[in-house]
């Protein structure tokens, strides 16, 4: 069964914080919970989201004009990468942890991690995602 939520995103690298709201839905498949909203951030252009998460991995991708496919576990590093118009940026994450406040798929899904292209460190992303369900309907 599919419900509609609304979805805080915040992110923090460095010293920025940014902070995105959408709308979205959310549904259980096979042990596993899919939220599913279109990418707020205008730079992605036309993109859906899609978060997959059970008790061992989050799983971020993205279809439309931007592409990605990332994968996060705790304490292990993972490869990924985005395909843009100008091509694919190849990726790897280091996962610190995962934390998850979560009941029937609503609450936080938070995750820290550290990205990597071509070896070189490009920074400590923080993620939240901050999950309700949608009560305007």
């Amino acid at each position: 069964m599919k419900r509609a939520v609304n979805i805080r995103i915040e992110s923090k690298q460095a010293e920025q914080t940014q902070t995105q709201q959408a709308k979205g839905e959310l549904y259980e498949k096979n042990g596993a919970y899919y939220l599913r909203y279109a990418e707020p951030d205008g730079e992605m252009g036309q993109t859906t989201a899609t978060v997959k998460w059970d008790e061992t991995h989050i799983k971020v991708i993205r279809h439309g004009d931007v592409q990605s496919d990332l994968t996060f576990r705790s304490g292990v590093r993972t490869t990924g990468g985005f395909t843009l118009p100008q091509g694919r940026l190849e990726m790897e994450m280091y996962t610190h942890g995962i934390d998850r406040k979560l009941n029937e798929g609503l609450g936080s899904l938070a995750w820290s991690y550290d990205m990597y292209t071509g070896g070189a460190h490009v920074g400590r992303i923080r993620l939240r995602l901050m999950i309700e369900e949608d009560r305007s309907e």
